[in-house]
């Protein structure tokens, strides 16, 4: 009985000592009412393998998290609406004031658990600290609207549009020209290999489709030539 007293006195010193950790989530400009986020919104401490603590979504928007034993922690909110930020939590003992320090730091996924960024805050056996949401998720792609300047830009439109405009507007530009000009520009259009009498354009106008693939040919027949008479007059 005697050996059982002391060993109750150390478990109960040791409850009592335990680090508290209070997590809070204040209105935000991304987050105006902390109160909108679903029940599912849970906290997770994940600490040396074993060591795991969860704590659900309380009304006053806070998780608790109690009697945390010496460790370094990493913290993680999961919501359905938000990404957090992960934390890096150390509770280590305090022998000379009987206590447990208490800290919080903002930590990076890929780096090494050394790497540690800004501080949110410092406390003996137990520390509240605020943390915001860091983005929206978003699951559906809005559909982007009309855009007229995107829509000009296609190249099919940018073709049709330069077509349309060799076909109103080169007349209007043949009409308004020079007469030497004019008639320069006509006489190159007759030796382009593509717009004379023997370019690639009129041959192709010209072309009897049905004629070729009936085997007949463009070229006039060879005319036989007459036979030698080998036989003597009589």
């Amino acid at each position: 009985m005697a050996n059982v007293r002391p060993a109750m006195l150390l478990a109960i010193a040791t409850i009592a000592s335990a680090a508290k950790l209070i997590v809070s989530i204040p209105p935000s400009q991304l987050l105006e009412n902390p109160n909108e986020l679903p029940a599912s919104t849970h906290a997770v401490l994940l600490g040396p393998p074993g060591i795991r603590y969860d704590a659900p979504l309380r009304r006053d928007s806070t998780f608790v998290f109690s009697h945390l034993s010496d460790a370094s922690y990493l913290l993680t909110l999961h919501s359905r609406d938000f990404f957090f930020p992960p934390l890096r939590v150390d509770v280590t003992a305090n022998p000379e004031e009987n206590a447990q320090n208490i800290s919080a730091w903002q930590t990076f996924r890929g780096n090494e658990w050394s790497n540690k960024g800004q501080s949110f805050g410092e406390g003996k056996d137990e520390l509240r600290i605020d943390v915001r949401p860091g983005a929206r998720k978003d699951f559906y792609q809005q559909r982007g609207g009309f855009n007229l300047l995107g829509f000009l830009k296609s190249p099919m439109i940018l073709m049709a549009l330069f077509s349309v405009v060799m076909i109103f507007g080169l007349p209007y530009l043949m009409d308004n020209m020079d007469p030497e000009a004019k008639a320069e520009f006509e006489e190159m259009s007759k030796k382009s290999p593509l717009m004379g009498s023997s370019g690639a354009a009129s041959q192709m106008q010209n072309f009897d489709l049905a004629g070729f693939l009936a085997g007949r040919s463009n070229a006039p027949a060879e005319q036989p030539a007459p036979a030698a008479s080998g036989g003597k007059k009589r």
